[in-house]
């Protein structure tokens, strides 16, 4: 059983995705071995970026998802993933009491008993299963240290829980094309990993993805991330065009050859037809 040190290790610890977790690395699991890892993230918002990329105030809601992910070594050059998350969701109830006084006058114009049905002018509220995925990365070519991967999955989500995730509809295929590298800065090991993919059926239709992640380790049981993710809609028409570009900061800290803790915030930068979501998140990943 390796240590969280191993080089080999460095792009799945960058598997923590901003938006889909699931999308794991570029790196790949050694037979047998594998990791599960999981995550708990808070994050809200109070703006959103308009259709032009500005900044303006918005509906506010408060977003909790508890996430379970796991790799597994199934072949010297296959590795198996999958996922399944909880997703609790909860919308302003700033329009509550407004809302609720015009059910009332409109009760007493109609000479009706006055009574207030649940949920008047509450925000949107949701609290289930949020996606399960399952898929597998393929290892296509060696370049020096460098590796070059491929990862397939799909998604799906159950009843009400894909309104409040990036789907449109109850399944959802994701591809992504994987290179990652290790790299040394100061006298510090570390990896650089890019990635770019494709997912159907998004909110607002097929997205084009692309993420970037560079990690350092100052210290053996240290290690340090910084991961940048985006995507765009190409083929949505103008007002539904969505675009978004975040930014995750975080340290994984190792408590022992198997168990690993990591704590982050993360940050919409620009969007657009996008929330201004920020957040922080909490993981503990325990390696098999």
């Amino acid at each position: 059983m390796r240590g969280w040190a191993d080089p080999r290790l460095y792009g799945l610890l960058a598997s923590i995705s901003f938006t889909t977790p699931g999308a794991a690395g570029a790196f790949l699991q050694p037979v047998g071995e594998g990791v599960a890892i999981l995550t708990t993230s808070f994050a809200d918002a109070h703006k959103a970026y308009d259709s032009l990329g500005r900044l303006v105030a918005a509906p506010s809601y408060h977003k909790l998802e508890t996430q379970l992910y796991a790799e597994y070594g199934l072949l010297d050059e296959l590795t198996l993933v999958a996922e399944t998350n909880y997703l609790r969701f909860r919308g302003s109830d700033a329009q509550k009491q407004a809302a609720q006084l015009a059910v009332l006058i409109e009760q007493a114009k109609s000479r009706t008993p006055l009574h207030l049905p649940p949920g008047v002018g509450e925000g949107a509220r949701y609290a289930g299963p949020g996606s399960q995925s399952l898929g597998a990365r393929v290892k296509l070519l060696q370049l020096g240290p460098a590796i070059v991967s491929a990862q397939a999955s799909l998604r799906a989500a159950v009843g009400e829980g894909r309104k409040f995730l990036d789907m449109s509809e109850h399944v959802q295929g994701d591809g992504r094309l994987q290179i990652g590298w290790p790299v040394e800065l100061l006298g510090m090991p570390g990896f650089s990993e890019i990635v770019v993919g494709y997912r159907s059926a998004g909110q607002n239709g097929a997205e084009v993805r692309a993420e970037a992640t560079a990690g350092l380790r100052p210290l053996d049981s240290v290690l340090l991330l910084a991961q940048g993710f985006a995507y765009f809609t190409p083929w949505a028409s103008g007002s539904a065009f969505t675009a978004s570009h975040r930014l995750q900061l975080s340290a994984v800290y190792d408590v022992t050859r198997e168990v690993a803790v990591q704590i982050g915030a993360r940050a919409a930068l620009r969007g657009v037809n996008d929330s201004s979501e920020r957040g922080l998140i909490g993981a503990l990943w325990y390696r098999f």
